[in-house]
């Protein structure tokens, strides 16, 4: 199969016609938010050799997983941001076509982007012979003034997360070993938060600072520590609770979560969670800010009382980076 003969079988039935803001079919997508509403762009890349391999894909992992993972792990990335997913811009480098692109992946992509409710707006597609890369680039909206950020923590704010983290980390483990289940695991299914976010972002009095569990909860609350110049106190007890659950290390730094870190004005505790429990979304209460030493901000960790040892450095804090996990 060529690329006109790909595009022709699968992006141009995609096209939407009826709305002239949308593609694809052009050589670029035009794009309107909502009035009073700010844009919001993100992007996020699978690539195969570094996200998955090839063998993988042969087994545990195929090609519809592929889209369930690269939708929900991007748009996650607006889920942090207190902004709704509007549409998907989809670029990929494949050594051949349809290869692993073809009718079961895009049968479940269609799948996600019906169950988030936001449209295909075009792409690019490109030969490498020896990669398969995924791209996609997420666009959707947020009142500018109700944005969510990492860096608008403050002291005595409560830290909480919503799922599991560190339970990705726990499933890649066991595939890698071979135990695979036929039922959704959190790697191969990983949760997506959009229902949530949209029924907490305007329950709120004051937007929460936020940031999407993607690399480690560890690297990531660093990162809104460093963000806000504050520190945090965090009780892990409650993440690593029971058999079923992720061990400490997984918690820490098993990453690709895409679970969410929430620092919440205490007078709004009720709220969380009663629409956690409405939107049926997990959550934890794990601890609180406080303030930055004369060092600068570091993180306090204890696991059922007992202090857990976590470096407050770039460099040596546990959690996922691409060129450090090489």
């Amino acid at each position: 199969m060529n690329e006109q003969q790909w595009v022709q079988h699968y992006i141009s039935p995609r096209q939407h016609p009826e709305n002239a803001v949308y593609g694809p079919g052009d050589d670029a997508a035009l794009i309107k938010p909502p009035e009073n509403s700010s844009l919001v762009v993100s992007v996020d890349a699978l690539v195969s050799g570094q996200h998955f391999t090839f063998d993988a894909l042969q087994s545990w992992c195929p090609p519809e997983i592929l889209a369930r993972r690269l939708v929900r792990g991007s748009v996650s990335d607006l889920s942090a941001m207190g902004a709704k997913a509007s549409g998907l811009i989809l670029s990929v480098e494949t050594p051949e076509l349809p290869g692993f692109l073809g009718a079961d992946f895009w049968r479940r992509l269609d799948a996600e982007i019906e169950r988030l409710q936001i449209c295909l707006m075009g792409g690019n597609v490109a030969r490498n012979p020896n990669s398969l890369s995924l791209h996609a680039t997420v666009l959707g909206y947020v009142e500018e003034a109700r944005c969510w950020r990492r860096d608008r923590a403050q002291l005595g704010d409560r830290i909480g997360v919503t799922g599991s983290p560190g339970s990705a980390a726990k499933a890649l483990e066991h595939l890698n070993q071979g135990l695979t289940d036929e039922s959704p695991d959190p790697w191969r299914s990983p949760a997506c938060r959009q229902n949530f976010v949209a029924e907490l972002a305007p329950a709120l009095s004051r937007p929460p600072t936020a940031i999407d569990i993607s690399d480690g909860l560890a690297l990531d609350l660093h990162r809104v520590c460093l963000a806000s110049q504050l520190s945090a106190q965090v009780e892990l007890e409650s993440l690593v609770s029971s058999a079923a659950s992720p061990n400490l290390k997984q918690v820490l730094g098993g990453g690709e979560d895409y679970e969410l870190l929430l620092g919440i004005d205490p007078a709004e505790s009720d709220k969380v969670e009663a629409i956690a429990q409405e939107s049926g979304t997990e959550w934890h209460w794990i601890g609180e800010f406080i303030p930055a030493n004369e060092k600068g901000p570091v993180l306090e960790a204890t696991s059922k009382g007992t202090p857990v040892d976590i470096p407050s450095t770039d460099a040596a804090t546990p959690g996922w980076d691409p060129f450090n996990n090489a």
